[in-house]
């Protein structure tokens, strides 16, 4: 699991900290004259829909690889289907107004990962380097005896996966004025088990069954468009006990929920499909599968098919950069 630190490490510091380096009666004096230097001072309280008002909290400011200058909110609370959640909020430095948001969903196998990982790092900074927001999400996990898989299954994380990323992007269009975002301009990524809750994000935003409970349900659940990274499409045939209850499993109608392939349709929003031909994890026949149903009901998309990879590439695999092809999916969509 990532920590502050090595997020830190991956970014362009815009500024260092120098308070072990003055007398302790100057720290304030430094403190304010940093947050004049960013030009923000201390967000505005927000309501989160949860558990009353939160704060964006302490800003860092950091460049990109690219040296595109943003902001950084680490571990803001957003109201969950059991309780807050935590994201990691990015925002550009220099935007003249709102602009568009990514929602990144991280992967894991719904039983791991974390919002701080090196992927949602990456993607994150990507997005910055277009001109867009993003927030990077944590969800609802399963969680196990001992903490691990190979103990027993305490509670399986579906649904409240779906519900906490879907209060997620609600949360974003709720305090669209506050991190100065588009609510109407907001897309959703992830990969893996991020691509599967992404796709679901994307997909079932007229579906009342999974969008009654989490945070923010005044806000509409529509996204512009979606990227997949390698994402399970259809649960029916993928192993689920590690993101559902028992009854669940057995259960039609939870599985069909479950799967993003039944919430297709023409007027879903465009998906970016990418997935790798070596994949052992999750079979490269699965999206062929879904991009097959897509194209019979008329549902927009488009299918990356990249050779030799296997599962959990990024933006740049060893013998191709997919960065061009997602930017311009980004342009053209949100």
């Amino acid at each position: 699991m990532a920590t502050t630190s090595s997020i830190v490490s991956a970014l362009k510091p815009g500024f260092r900290r120098r308070s072990a380096l003055l007398d302790r009666s100057w720290v304030a004096v430094l403190c304010f004259v940093m947050l004049v230097v960013g030009g923000r001072g201390a967000p505005p309280a927000v309501g989160n829909g949860g558990s009353g008002g939160v704060e964006l909290g302490h800003v860092e400011s950091h460049r990109t690889e690219k040296g595109t200058a943003f902001r950084f909110y680490k571990d803001v609370h957003y109201p969950g289907s059991r309780g807050d959640q935590l994201a990691d909020v990015y925002l550009p430095e220099t935007a003249s107004g709102p602009v568009p948001a990514i929602l990144l969903i991280h992967g894991g196998g719904w039983v791991g990962g974390d919002k701080a990982g090196g992927r949602m790092v990456e993607f994150a900074t990507f997005a910055l380097d277009e001109g867009y927001a993003a927030v990077s999400v944590n969800y609802t996990l399963t969680k196990f005896a001992g903490g691990t898989p190979r103990g027993s299954k305490i509670r399986g994380a579906w649904p409240d996966n779906l519900y906490d990323c879907k209060s997620a992007l609600r949360w974003m269009k709720r305090i669209a004025s506050v991190i100065r975002i588009d609510p109407g301009r907001v897309a959703v990524c992830g990969g893996s088990a991020g691509g599967h809750l992404a796709l679901l994000c994307g997909l079932s935003s007229s579906c009342a069954e999974l969008n009654q409970n989490g945070g923010a349900l005044a806000e509409d659940n529509s996204v512009r468009c979606v990227v997949d990274f390698y994402g399970i499409p259809d649960v029916r045939k993928f192993e689920t006990y590690s993101l559902m209850q028992e009854a669940d499993r057995t259960d039609a109608r939870a599985l069909a929920l479950a799967s993003p392939v039944e919430h297709s349709s023409k007027a879903s929003p465009p998906v970016l499909v990418l997935h790798g031909e070596a994949d052992s994890d999750v079979e490269f026949l699965f999206s062929e599968d879904f991009v097959a149903v897509m194209r019979e009901r008329g549902a927009p998309h488009v299918f990356k098919v990249v050779p030799d990879a296997g599962h959990g590439f990024g933006l740049r695999t060893a013998g191709e950069d997919l960065r061009p092809l997602v930017a311009g999916f980004l342009r053209k969509h949100l």
